[in-house]
C-alpha cells in the first residue's frame, strides 16, 4: 500500500512537471514517442508541436520526449499514469487491454493506401463508442491515429508467384501477415525489428513481409535483392497518434482543446505523409543499388484477394470467440465501408503533402468533434 501512494504521488509529481508553463508563459505539454527521432511517428509529432502552437495562438507549447523518458512498451501506463501529458500508443502491443480497437487492426490487409487506412482508422475510432470507453478506462482520450505505407515482400530470392513463395521462410511483424503466409504455404517467422538485419544477412530467413521504409529503417537495403510490390499488402494503422492523459485533458480550457484536436489532424497526416513518402524514395535509391522490383503474377494476386475476403470474416471470429466483442461482422463492414470512402476521399494516386490532407481529416472528422464535451 505504501508502495503504491508513493508510485500514485511521484505519477502525480511528473505529471504537474510536465504541464508547467514555459518561460514565455504558454502551457507547456510534453509528449512522449519512445522511438527514435528518424521515424515517422516522431516526424508527425514534430509537426504537431508546430501546428499546435500556431492554432493556439501561442497559448499551448511542446516538448517532445523520444527514447529518453519512455519506451514503447511503456507509454500506456505512462499516459495512463501521467508520467507524460500524451503518447504514441501502439495498440497491438495492448489488445488485451483495447480489444475493441484491436478489431479494425486485425483488418490490416485491407489496407494500400495509407492515407485512406488513416482517415478510416480514425474515423472508425471517433465514431465507435467502446473503442473510446476502453481508453477512458485506462486514462487516456483519443486523439487520431496514422497508418504506414502498404507491405511489400523484402527477399534475397525472387517471390512473385505461388510456386516461388512456397516454403519460404518469411519474417512476420504481426498476426495477419503470418496469416497470409502460412495461407500460400509460407512459413511465418516472427522476429523482432531489432534482429531482423541479422536474420537476413545470416540467411534464417529468405525474406520478410516488411515496410518498404525498412530497405534504410532496418538497414535492408544492404542485403535484400528483391522487392515484390503489392503482396502481402495491408497496413500497420494501430498508431494512436497522441492519447493524452485524461486529467490533462480536462484542465484544457475548451480553446485549447480545441486547438489539441485541430493539431491532431495535422499529426495523422503529417506522421503517414512520411511513411509514404520514405517508402517512395527508398524505392528509388533500391534501384540504383541494383534491387529488383517486381509485381506478384495475376494468378497470385487473384489468390490473395480472395483470402483477404475469407480472413475478414475469420478475424470477426476470432475477436468475438477470445475477446466476447459483439456484433462483429457489422464491425468488420462498417470498417470496410469506411476504407472504401476514404479510398475515394484520398487516393493514392494524387501527390499528397500533409496540409492537403490535414484539411480532409479536419474537414470529414476532427471539426465535427465537440471539444466542449468530448473526453470529459
Amino acid at each position: 500500500m505504501r508502495l503504491m501512494k508513493l508510485f500514485t504521488a511521484l505519477s502525480l509529481g511528473a505529471s504537474l512537471v510536465l504541464i508547467s508553463a514555459s518561460p514565455a508563459g504558454a502551457r507547456e505539454i510534453k509528449p512522449g514517442v519512445g522511438l527514435p527521432s528518424s521515424h515517422p511517428s516522431h516526424y508527425g509529432l514534430e509537426v504537431f508541436v508546430k501546428t499546435l502552437k500556431e492554432r493556439s495562438a501561442g497559448d499551448l507549447d511542446a516538448k517532445i520526449f523520444a527514447m529518453s523518458l519512455l519506451s514503447v512498451t511503456q507509454m500506456f501506463a505512462g499516459v495512463r499514469d501521467g508520467v507524460v501529458d500524451a503518447g504514441l500508443v501502439l495498440v497491438p502491443l495492448f489488445a488485451s487491454e483495447l480489444p475493441e480497437t484491436q478489431l479494425p487492426i486485425e483488418l490490416g490487409m485491407l489496407g494500400t493506401n495509407g492515407y485512406a487506412m488513416a482517415g478510416a482508422m480514425t474515423e472508425y475510432n471517433f465514431t465507435c463508442t467502446e473503442c473510446l470507453a476502453e481508453r477512458l478506462k485506462h486514462n487516456q482520450v483519443y486523439l487520431g491515429s496514422a497508418s504506414s505505407d502498404a507491405y511489400a515482400i523484402l527477399s534475397t530470392k525472387k517471390i512473385t508467384t505461388l510456386d516461388e513463395l512456397k516454403g519460404k521462410k518469411l519474417r512476420s511483424g504481426a498476426a495477419p501477415w503470418s496469416r497470409w503466409a502460412q495461407h500460400f504455404g509460407g512459413v511465418a517467422m516472427s522476429i523482432p525489428s531489432s534482429e531482423v538485419f541479422e536474420s537476413f544477412s545470416q540467411g534464417t530467413v529468405d525474406g520478410g513481409m516488411q515496410l518498404v521504409t525498412d530497405l534504410y529503417g532496418v538497414r535492408l537495403i544492404d542485403v535484400v535483392k528483391h522487392v515484390t510490390i503489392g503482396i502481402p499488402g495491408g497496413t500497420y494503422h494501430g498508431l494512436d497518434n497522441h492519447n493524452v492523459n485524461r486529467a490533462t485533458w480536462r484542465s484544457l480550457t475548451e480553446s485549447q482543446r480545441r486547438a489539441f484536436l485541430d493539431s491532431a489532424a495535422m499529426t495523422s497526416a503529417a506522421m503517414t505523409w512520411r511513411y509514404v513518402s520514405d517508402a517512395a524514395r527508398n524505392m528509388k535509391d533500391g534501384q540504383q543499388k541494383g534491387i529488383q522490383f517486381h509485381q506478384p503474377a495475376p494468378e497470385m494476386m487473384a489468390r490473395h484477394k480472395a483470402f483477404i475476403d475469407a480472413d475478414l470474416a475469420a478475424v470477426a471470429q476470432a475477436a468475438e470467440r477470445n475477446f466476447g466483442i459483439k456484433n462483429t461482422t457489422q464491425k468488420v463492414a462498417r470498417f470496410r465501408q469506411l476504407v472504401e470512402k476514404w479510398e475515394k476521399l484520398v487516393p493514392i494516386t494524387t501527390n499528397w503533402e500533409p496540409n492537403a490532407l490535414a484539411d480532409i481529416y479536419r474537414r470529414e472528422i476532427f471539426s465535427k468533434i465537440d471539444a466542449k464535451t468530448y473526453g470529459m
